[in-house]
C-alpha cells in the first residue's frame, strides 16, 4: 500500500511513485501505550483498538471508550475525538508542525540557559526523544529472520516487530510522519520493514508526547472501508487539543455598573445608630 506522501518526504520522483491499491486494510490490536510528556510525565494505557487504513488515511479507534484518532492526509488534517465527552479536536498538518516547533523552541531556550548542568542533559534528552536532533541522525534496519529493528545513532531503538511481509502498511507509517511521528530519516527506513508489523513495539511522537507502543494483532484482513470511518461522529463540540494547543481564552462578562440612588443615602443616614441623635429632616 505504498503511497505518494510516503514516497515524497523519501524524495522519489512521482514518475516512480505507485498508486495506492484499492480497498483497504482493517487491523485489531492488543496495545500498552507509555505516552510521556515534555514534564517527564507519564501515563498508561491498556486497550484493544482498530485500525482502519485506505492509502494514507488512518483511522485508530478505542474499542473499549470509542476514541477516535483520524489521520486525513488528502485533506492535510488530524482530528482526535472522545464521543462519551461530545468533544473533539481538529488540527491542520501546518498546525501540528507550527505548534511543535514552538514547544521545540522553547525547550532550546530553556537549555541554552543551563550549560554544563543536569537539566542541559534532561532537555537534551526530551529533544532527542522528540526526534530533534543536534545532527542529522544515523538510521538503520537490522533484519534477523521476522523480526526488523529501526535503530537510531546505534543505540536508539525506534522500533522492533516481527513482520507479516504478505500484508503491507506503508499508509499508517506515511499518515503517522505526516504528523510528526517519526524524522524524516526514521521515516525512510520504516518503509523498509517490508509489511505489517504483527507484534513487537514501536517508539514515535504523538504531538508531544513520547509513545512507546507495544502491541499484537489479534486479526488482520483486507477489505473496503467506508468513508463513513474517516469521518467525526455527529454532534460533537470542538475544543483545543488537551497539552498541544493553547487554552482557548475566556472572556468573561464585564459587570454592569452599578448606581446609587439617593433614596439609599436616605435608608443608610436613617439606619445608621451613631446617627441616632441627628434630627431627620
Amino acid at each position: 500500500m505504498r503511497t505518494a506522501l510516503l514516497l515524497a518526504i523519501l524524495g522519489v520522483p512521482p514518475a516512480f511513485q505507485a498508486e495506492p491499491a484499492g480497498g483497504g486494510l482493517v487491523v485489531e490490536r492488543s496495545v500498552r501505550l507509555t505516552f510521556t510528556d515534555t514534564l517527564n510525565r507519564r501515563r498508561e494505557v491498556h486497550r484493544k483498538e482498530v485500525v482502519r487504513l485506505r492509502g494514507a488515511d488512518v483511522s485508530i479507534t478505542d474499542l473499549t471508550f470509542g476514541e477516535r484518532l483520524v489521520i486525513r492526509t488528502g485533506l492535510k488534517k488530524v482530528w482526535k475525538a472522545d464521543p462519551l465527552a461530545g468533544t473533539y479536536s481538529e488540527l491542520a498538518f501546518d498546525e501540528v508542525a507550527a505548534h511543535r516547533k514552538r514547544a521545540l523552541d522553547e525547550l532550546r531556550a530553556v537549555r541554552a540557559r543551563v550549560p554544563g548542568t543536569a537539566d542541559e542533559r534532561e532537555i537534551t534528552a526530551i529533544l532527542e526523544g522528540l526526534d530533534d536532533f543536534a545532527a542529522e541522525p544515523r538510521v538503520e534496519v537490522r533484519a534477523s529472520g521476522a523480526l526488523r529493528e529501526v535503530v537510531v545513532n546505534g543505540d536508539r531503538l525506534r522500533a522492533s516487530v516481527e513482520v507479516d511481509g504478505k500484508l503491507k502498511a506503508d499508509g499508517f507509517f506515511a499518515a503517522l510522519s505526516a504528523i510528526g511521528a517519526f524524522h524524516p530519516a526514521v521515516a525512510a527506513k520504516v518503509r523498509e520493514l517490508g509489511g505489517l508489523p504483527r507484534k513487537g513495539s514501536l517508539r514515535y511522537v504523538l504531538f508531544l508526547d513520547r509513545v512507546h507502543e507495544q502491541f499484537e494483532v489479534t486479526a488482520a484482513r483486507e477489505e473496503a472501508v467506508a468513508d463513513a470511518e474517516f469521518e467525526l461522529p455527529k454532534g460533537l463540540r470542538r475544543i483545543p487539543l488537551a497539552g498541544f494547543e493553547p487554552a482557548a481564552e475566556r472572556h468573561p462578562p464585564k459587570p454592569g455598573e452599578l448606581q446609587r440612588g439617593f433614596r439609599e443615602d436616605e435608608v443608610e443616614r436613617k439606619n445608621n445608630p451613631f446617627r441616632s441623635g441627628e434630627k431627620n429632616p
